[in-house]
């Protein structure tokens, strides 16, 4: 393997100004990473002593976690560590380097591609707004983990940070109120001051969630039906739990090969759904000095942002959502500066 990773970029975009002092463009991104970290386990238990059931195996998870005579008891260097016992699971004395409990590494052989449809628009200063909004669609895939350690190569899965709608719009415009505006047109003296002059900012950003798995679990339905529509998905149900999986404690899987996905495309936490609003005007006190004032909400319309939801189907949680990301609830600043 090469010592270091490659990454291929591609862009081809296209843009053409419609109207006034508009432009639109459409382009396509993509970039590919090869010989990338991928961290492996190098001291596995053997694949053939692990189980390749469906279910529970449970004759493997015996044999594997039984205890035996520890032939490393008594060996000073081992006094003190796990591996220094009387007995000791036979699964450990299975691995092709007993003395270590694990042995782990970064292999250059970890691959991963992007590929995205990008549009914008932005209309420039001009009679007193500007704006700009960007929509991408996008699919993002990686292998740089190992599903089981005694695979040949990394899994390839829908990356952790594959969004694959994302849109973005964000303008300033001048209040069409004081003199010369439509409201209040002929505004003088001390009204023209106080309503004239106002602008308003607006920033608005929605994007999907992360793609969510349920680690080493059993499941016997149909993918299809694990997500739910949007009109009945809700904090207490976010996917359909009841859709195949193995939800008894007794009946999970322990010490077999894995072979349900680490993450899955159409199963997704909460995104981003936020807008932030502002207004200011700037008012001036004498020939050296200004004063600006602030108003701004950030969430203005306290959209809650939820984290993801539990994914372990043993808990009694299963599905629900128990907490919120960092953004928090709508706030609202009101603030003053001077400029001079």
């Amino acid at each position: 393997y090469p010592l270091n990773h490659y990454m291929q970029r591609w862009t081809f975009s296209i843009q053409r100004e419609v109207g006034h002092r508009t432009l639109v463009e459409g382009a396509y991104v993509g970039n590919r990473g090869t010989y990338l970290n991928a961290s492996r386990q190098m001291n596995p238990v053997p694949r053939e002593y692990l189980s390749a059931s469906a279910t529970r195996d449970q004759a493997a998870i015996d044999f594997l976690g039984g205890q035996v005579t520890n032939p490393f008891y008594g060996i000073p260097e081992f006094l003190g560590t796990t591996l220094g016992n009387q007995r000791i699971g036979r699964s450990q004395l299975l691995k092709p380097y007993p003395q270590f409990s694990g042995i782990t590494t970064d292999l250059p052989a970890g691959y991963s591609y992007y590929h995205s449809m990008q549009w914008r628009v932005q209309k420039r200063l001009s009679r007193g707004s500007q704006f700009q909004a960007s929509y991408t669609w996008s699919k993002f895939m990686e292998a740089t983990s190992y599903l089981n350690a005694t695979d040949d190569r990394p899994e390839k899965v829908v990356s952790n940070q594959d969004h694959p709608h994302r849109f973005v719009i964000s303008g300033i415009f001048e209040l069409p109120v004081g003199r010369g505006r439509l409201l209040l047109g002929k505004a003088r003296g001390w009204l023209q001051n106080l309503a004239g002059g106002w602008q308003a900012q607006g920033w608005y950003e929605g994007q999907s969630g992360q793609a969510l798995g349920f680690g080493n679990s059993i499941f016997y339905g149909n993918l299809h039906d694990i997500p739910l529509p949007v009109s009945e998905r809700d904090i207490t149900r976010w996917f359909n739990a009841d859709a195949g999986f193995e939800r008894t404690s007794n009946r999970q899987l322990s010490n077999n090969i894995r072979t349900l996905s680490t993450r899955f495309n159409n199963v997704r936490g909460d995104g981003i759904n936020n807008l932030d609003l502002s207004v200011f005007k700037t008012f001036r006190l004498t020939e050296r000095w200004r004063a600006q004032f602030r108003a701004e909400s950030y969430n203005a319309l306290n959209h809650p942002q939820f984290n993801n939801p539990n994914l372990t189907p043993t808990s009694t949680a299963f599905g629900t959502v128990t907490s919120e990301k960092g953004h928090g609830q709508r706030q609202l600043t009101f603030a003053i500066k001077l400029l001079f």
